[in-house]
Formats: structure tokens, C-alpha cells, sequence
């Protein structure tokens, strides 16, 4: 399957007013996306890492909480297989996506490697928050407070990302919140990718929201099941009402 249709390039106008979301996950058998200590690096293949720079490039934007920040300060820009070696493939990186961090109180330190001028960042955090350290780094975005005193309103920030051209965004975690996206009904698309390994405890994939009993489950569409390298790739879309 091409890297478009597992994005969804081709369900891109379906959705109004709001970028087409498409949330990513790696996790062990059991459902775990880190380990007791909240190490989780790597719990998948070079293979599926690779593909997911590719998922990255075909997006306009890569988002993150400001949790997952803190605990693996990751880069998020888009690496090829010509200049970094531990990639097994080729990725075309025509223009970097945007890199997205959803801190709303302002936590990404100054030295944060989503910082630096390999690709452009935005930082969005809450109207009241003390965002000096790093606006001459990023792109500082001020949103209200989730009604729930939880994050940010979601929808605003997707209003500040259609705005800025992102038609396509990506949904990499962590788990708190891409169960608000979940439980908000902005997620699109779901790309897991399940390891044949098993941790016994740490992190699930989803934390927090707003389903607590089976009767609110949200069942999914599976589309695709597929290999990548020792990895299981499942391709899913939640039903709607």
C-alpha cells in the first residue's frame, strides 16, 4: 500500500473547517507503548520507523503533547535514508512539516531539539501561559483552555493549523492526548503498529478520555493488516454515528 492511501491523502476533503487527522501509535502485544520507567525506545522495527518518517512527509504538520515531550524530547522532522543510515528507506523530504507541540502551560524547555531550524515548529499553549523562553524559536499559538480544565480546545487548534495550510496532520501522541482527539471525534484514520514483544507493564496507548464503559466503545473500520519488517501494520477508521 502507497504511503498516500495509508495517510488518507484521498479522504483529505472530507472532513470541514479542520485538518484530516490521522493518529499513529507503535505498541508491544500487550498494548504497551512504553515501559514502567516510560522508556520507549524502540519498541519497533528500523522498518517501521522508516515508514514512519515517510507517513510524516506526507503531511503537513507532526503533533505531540507536551508529556511526550518531556520524556523523549524528540526531533520530529523528517529524516530520509540518504542522511540517516538507520533508515531502511528512501523518504523524499520536498518541505518539512510543521512540528507541533500541545503544551499548555508552557513546559518545552529553551533547549528542546523540536527547537531547533531543521523544520518549523509551533508551540501551543494556553492564553495564560508564560511562553517567553522560546519564542524566538517557534511559533508561539495562544488558546483558550479546554472547557474541562484539561489541555486546549481542540478545535482551535486545528483552526490554527488549517489556517497555516495543514490539510493532513499527524497524530503521534502521547497518550493523554490522543485520547482527547479520540474522545473529541477528531480522529480520521489510525495507524498501529504492533511489535511481537510483550512488556507486562507501562503506558497504553490511550490514557484519560471520555469512555468508561463498554457501552461507549468506539468500534473501528479495520482496512489494512500488512508486515512491516517483524511488525504487524493495522489500518483502521473509527465508525461514525
Amino acid at each position: 500500500m502507497r504511503i498516500s492511501q495509508l495517510v488518507g491523502v484521498d479522504e483529505w476533503g472530507t472532513v470541514e473547517g479542520r485538518p484530516y487527522v490521522v493518529y499513529k501509535y507503535a505498541a508491544t502485544l500487550d498494548g504497551r507503548i512504553a515501559a514502567a520507567d516510560s522508556t520507549s525506545q524502540w519498541i519497533t522495527s528500523p522498518e517501521s520507523r522508516a515508514e514512519v518518517h515517510a507517513l510524516r512527509a506526507a503531511c503537513q504538520a507532526t503533533v505531540v503533547g507536551s508529556g511526550t515531550q518531556q520524556a523523549d524530547d524528540p526531533h520530529l522532522a523528517v529524516r530520509s535514508g540518504w542522511d540517516d543510515p538507520r533508515l531502511q528507506i528512501p523518504v523524499q523530504v520536498e518541505r518539512q512539516p510543521w512540528r507541533v507541540v500541545v503544551d499548555t502551560n508552557a513546559r518545552t524547555p529553551k533547549g528542546a531539539r523540536v527547537l531547533d531550524d531543521v523544520a518549523p515548529t509551533l508551540i501551543a499553549v494556553a492564553e495564560d501561559a508564560d511562553a517567553r523562553h522560546f519564542e524566538d524559536a517557534a511559533t508561539v499559538v495562544r488558546l483558550p483552555r479546554a472547557a474541562d480544565g484539561r489541555g486546549l480546545e481542540l478545535p482551535a487548534l486545528l483552526e490554527e493549523l488549517r489556517a497555516r495550510g495543514v490539510r493532513g496532520m499527524f497524530l503521534e501522541g502521547g497518550p493523554t492526548l490522543a485520547a482527547s482527539f479520540v474522545s473529541a471525534g477528531l480522529v480520521d484514520r489510525i495507524i498501529a503498529y504492533i511489535a511481537p514483544a510483550l512488556l507486562g507493564n507501562g503506558k497504553s496507548a490511550l490514557q484519560g478520555g471520555t469512555v468508561e464503559t463498554m457501552a461507549d466503545i468506539l468500534r473501528c473500520d479495520l482496512l489494512d493488516v500488512a508486515r512491516s519488517g517483524p511488525d504487524v501494520r493495522l489500518l483502521a477508521r473509527p465508525q461514525r454515528p
